[in-house]
């Protein structure tokens, strides 16, 4: 099955010959210009496909630009976190200083509970260790 794009461009030899033959010299002027210009345009095509360490460096170039792109955005959103967390803990900061005594509440509670969460594991550490040694006699 052929479509118009797998057909060649300019003229082919069975074309040629079921063509009617122009005789008015500028028709067939015309017709050696157009046929030039498509054979250039047909012969720079191949150049370039052929160009493999031409199409590698335009590659190239393309993903570094790509990639300076994904660069500015990183650089754009970490700026941005980093202006909101500035933000947060300039708030927070601010909410201390205002009531140290509903924070400071807070704080000794989250040290009474990690408190216990060590006192917790030592002696369970503690009995698995003497649990070691009374199956190792």
């Amino acid at each position: 099955m052929s479509t118009s794009a797998d057909k060649p461009r300019g003229r082919t030899r069975g074309a040629a010959a079921s063509a009617p033959q122009a005789t008015d010299p500028d028709s067939i002027r015309s017709d050696i210009e157009q046929t030039r210009s498509e054979l250039g345009d047909s012969v720079e095509e191949l150049a370039q496909r052929a160009d493999v360490k031409g199409r590698a460096k335009d590659k190239v170039a393309e993903v570094k630009g790509q990639a300076a792109q994904v660069k500015d955005r990183a650089k754009e959103t970490a700026q941005t976190a980093t202006v909101r967390v500035e933000d947060t803990a300039q708030q927070a900061v601010e909410s201390v200083r205002r009531r140290p005594s509903r924070f400071a509440g807070a704080v000794a509670g989250l040290a009474a509970a990690a408190g216990a969460v060590v006192l917790v594991r030592r002696r369970r550490a503690a009995r698995a260790a003497r649990a070691r040694r009374w199956w190792s006699r």
